[in-house]
Order: C-alpha cells, then structure tokens, then sequence
C-alpha cells in the first residue's frame, strides 16, 4: 500500500519530548491508523490546479503554475504534472506510476522541454527536490507504509481544536537502507486528524545535512464527500532556521470525472496539455 499526502489531495508524510510512548490504547493500533489514512477515499480520478510558491530565507517568491491529473486502476495509480507557468518552465511534466505489488518498484519521469527528453527518475534521485521545493520526489509518489514501523507517541492531542492521533514512522530495519535513500528521511512524527483521517501535519528528519522539515495541510473541505486540503506547506530548517519553504495552494478540485488514459504516456509529458 502507499501513503501520498499529495494524492490525499499532493500526498505526503512523515528526540524530543513528545517520545514518551503511551501503555495503553483501547482503539486501533498506530499502524492501523495509517492503514485507514492509506485506504481512505480519494476518488478514481482527480483533476486540480496549483500555484506552487517557492520562499528563500529572504522571503524572495518564485511562483508556479501546475495542473495535476490522476487516475486510479484498481489498486494502481497514474498521475502526470504539467507546469504551465512562468516561461522557464512551461511545458515541463512529471509522471507516476504508483504499483500497489510491493515487490515492483515504482516508475517515474521527469520531462524537460530544454533537453528534448523524458528522464526516468531513479530510486536514487527520488529524495532529491521536486523542481526547486522542498518536496521530494518522494514526497509527490508517497511511500509504502509495510516500509515502516508506526507507533503511537500520543492517543490523543488536540491541534486547533481537532482531536489527532500524533504516530511516529521509523523505517523497519530489513528496509532502513532502501527507504533511507529513497525518501531521504531517518524518522518522522505525524499528526493524524480522527475526523478526516487527514495528516494535518508532519515532522521529518533529514538524513542528508541533518536537517528537519515541517509539513502541514490547510483549509481542509468536503469536496463530492472526499476531505480535501486545499493548502500544503512544506519548511526546511537547519539548526533552528528555515533554509527555504514551499506553499501549494490547491484549486478547481473535480473528482471522479473521465479522465482519458492517453494522459498517462510519454507522449503526453512531450506534447503538453
């Protein structure tokens, strides 16, 4: 299976006080927390517009243009990204084929009109910046929660006059290694809300650089019944200061609409929208 805070609109995740663990909890397990997270619905398809803002620690802005479009098949999912605008990025496109068999890697690639090629994204370049923000490739695809160990750190915390679970991810030893390099993190902490199932918010460790980064999901609406964040951000710091950040501000949701499978091609990354 595979948790995708973006797809839960973009899909992503997830020592310090909060690593007392509870004794006791009469509900379901923190890992099965995440199976519900992880199952919960999300439509066949989606199409969606997003202004992806890009911050230095200067608070200079980058702005960026995106149409996103997904498609379920069965168990699998299929999703490209178009840049629309400015000119410097125009026309380039990302694409994802999500397998839910654990044993098959995940394809992606990566379009860039100046080259003239798609570039199929390997597993080692997945924790690397998604053009210029401070989400991962990872980040975008989503990871497979059988990857990881889930514990509770709290049964109950209430974050904005919402009650949430907070779990903590480690990956699971037998996959320390592979996880690590495809997502780039060591550990993360995630706020779960009971009454969506949305994870609100996230904290992750980086390995490369030893840094943390800050996730955390807005303006959350019912859309055709489906609970929708309509604003992600993402925050890296290093030693207690924010290095750079990105704001995703989701628009024109549609769910459950056709949505053609020649999307989903090559071609398509080529040929643009």
């Amino acid at each position: 299976m595979k948790f995708n805070p973006y797809i839960l609109i973009f899909a992503f995740i997830f020592a310090s006080p909060w690593l007392a663990m509870s004794t006791s909890f009469a509900g379901p397990s923190a890992s099965g927390v995440m199976e519900k997270v992880d199952n919960r619905d999300t439509g066949e398809t989606m199409k969606s517009d997003t202004l992806m803002i890009l911050m230095d620690k200067g608070n200079q802005k980058r702005l960026r243009n995106i149409k996103t479009i997904r498609k379920e098949y069965g168990k699998d999912t299929k999703g490209i990204i178009f840049f629309l605008t400015p000119a410097d990025v125009r026309n380039t496109a990302y694409m994802s084929f999500d397998w839910d068999d654990a044993a098959k890697e995940d394809d992606s690639w990566l379009y860039l009109p100046a080259l003239g090629k798609v570039k199929r994204i390997t597993t080692g370049d997945k924790s690397g910046s998604f053009m210029g923000s401070d989400f991962t490739y990872s980040d975008i695809n989503g990871i497979k929660i059988e990857d990881w160990d889930y514990t509770f750190i709290k049964e109950s915390y209430s974050l904005e006059g919402k009650d949430t679970w907070v779990i903590q991810g480690l990956p699971k030893e037998q996959a320390k290694q592979r996880v690590m390099a495809e997502t780039g993190y060591l550990k993360s902490m995630m706020w779960v809300q009971k009454e969506t199932l949305v994870v609100v918010k996230a904290k992750y460790w980086v390995k490369k650089g030893k840094k943390i980064k800050y996730f955390k999901a807005e303006e959350i609406q019912n859309i055709n019944n489906i609970w929708t964040p309509l604003k992600l951000t993402m925050v890296s710091t290093s030693k207690g200061k924010v290095t750079h950040s990105s704001i995703l501000k989701v628009s024109n949701v549609q769910y459950n609409l056709p949505v053609k499978d020649t999307y989903f091609t090559t071609r398509s990354m080529e040929q643009g929208l």
